[in-house]
């Protein structure tokens, strides 16, 4: 999204080729490099030496301060490897990231209780206010949505094709310790992580395998006999 507001299109080409920042060089999961592709390309293939090079172009603070825009509270370090994801957060505060996306450019605020009641039934507490008002313009929703549609119909995340349009990403930590699929329809955002609470190395699960796979068994149950609608900037 940072790079999409510093001018960057879908059609934008960029190198996936070695890097080497204050010594970090980071690789691609599969450990080879593509050449020139197009941004949409590395999206939906999860390039990783064209995510740090363009998080190095646009400005490492610019990529935090758009996270926070999205509404990603914990603290997003400006190493190198935030372009990958190195910060950790929350499962919550990524899906609503997503849910941004999903809902046209608006920031949401997650809650888990509408109301509650006494014993006589009157309301001790309503849950009130919506969300933080646009923080995305339309133009880079749509494109958003494009990009992360194509990691959904022919990238890394296309064990999590739906009967619907559907975009999202995949994410997988060093020494396959998390693995997770954030996603969204038109109608519904969902987060699924895999790992271990003690943070050993799974047996390496990545996040198209397994966790785009369930995302995709809830996500079909959830949305069975939903009418189909498109996302905004992707043809139904």
């Amino acid at each position: 999204m940072a790079a999409l507001e510093a001018g960057l299109t879908p059609d934008t080409k960029v190198e996936d080729a070695p890097i080497s920042i204050d010594g970090w060089s980071p690789r691609n999961f599969g450990r080879e490099f593509r050449g020139t592709v197009t941004l949409r390309e590395a999206v939906a293939r999860s390039l990783n030496s064209v995510a740090v090079r363009v998080s190095e172009q646009v400005g490492r603070q610019t990529v935090a301060d758009a996270g926070a825009r999205l509404g990603v509270g914990s603290q997003l370090k400006t190493h190198p490897s935030l372009a990958l994801g190195a910060s950790e957060v929350t499962l919550m505060e990524l899906t609503a990231a997503y849910a941004v996306f999903a809902n046209g450019g608006t920031g949401v605020l997650p809650y888990g209780i509408r109301e509650v009641r006494d014993g006589a039934g009157d309301v001790l507490y309503r849950r009130s206010g919506s969300g933080t008002g646009r923080v995305v313009k339309k133009i880079h929703v749509e494109t958003m949505n494009q990009l992360l549609n194509a990691v959904v119909e022919w990238g890394t995340g296309s064990a999590a094709k739906l009967d619907r349009p559907a975009a999202g990403k995949t994410g997988t930590s060093q020494e396959f310790r998390d693995a997770w699929f954030i996603g969204y329809t038109s109608d519904l955002v969902a987060g699924v992580w895999m790992g271990k609470d003690d943070g050993r190395p799974t047996a390496q699960v990545t996040g198209g395998g397994a966790p785009a796979r369930l995302w995709r068994r809830i996500m079909l149950d959830a949305q069975q006999g939903q009418p189909v609608r498109a996302l905004a900037g992707v043809a139904g």
